[in-house]
């Protein structure tokens, strides 16, 4: 019984005075590497790519191939002082893993001044209808490639248009950015 209150004991100490500094430490190192780790991936380039321009990122190629404004039919009718626009691409999965896809949170339309706008359903309809083109989403395998168009709803008087990729849902996540420019 001597023997096991002796191993009992040292375990039922306090801890030394400098322990809760060194947790600390500890946990504040960590924070710091996660930290440090997470905004490594927004190392993206800063290059913008022209229309007809391929870009990689993160194992996805992504090709713009044009930029339209979209004809309108009695249905479907922008915002006055809006226009449905249309950003033809083509998306391939070049990673080693099955890759999951959400447009409407990984594309977006930006504004010279920074406003950004994300996929526009009824356009989409119309880029459907009009140009037998959808917007590729969901999973794609190793090596699939997808053939398809971003629509948008954007004010007719928007300036200096850039289109950005993300490459996951994760907002630090590593993305490209083509220049469209003005509206055609």
């Amino acid at each position: 019984m001597d023997t096991m209150h002796r191993l009992i004991n040292p375990l039922g100490r306090p801890l030394p005075h400098n322990t809760k500094t060194i947790l600390k430490n500890a946990l504040l190192g960590m924070v710091i590497i996660l930290l440090s780790t997470a905004c490594a991936g927004q190392q993206a380039t800063r290059r913008q790519y022209a229309v007809g321009e391929t870009a990689e990122v993160n194992g996805w190629h992504i090709t713009v191939h044009s930029f339209s404004i979209l004809p309108t039919d009695r249905w479907h009718q922008p915002t006055e002082g809006c226009v449905f626009c249309a950003v033809e691409l083509t998306l391939e999965n070049h990673s080693r893993q099955i890759r999951f896809f959400m447009p409407e949170k990984q594309m977006l339309l930006v504004h010279g001044d920074r406003r950004a706008h994300s996929l526009d359903h009824s356009a989409g309809v119309l880029t459907a209808r009009v140009l037998n083109w959808t917007v590729p989403d969901g999973e794609m395998s190793i090596g699939e490639s997808a053939h398809g168009a971003a629509a948008y709803e954007i004010p007719s008087s928007a300036t200096g248009l850039r289109w950005v990729f993300r490459s996951s849902l994760f907002p630090w996540s590593p993305k490209v950015t083509f220049a469209l420019g003005e509206l055609p």
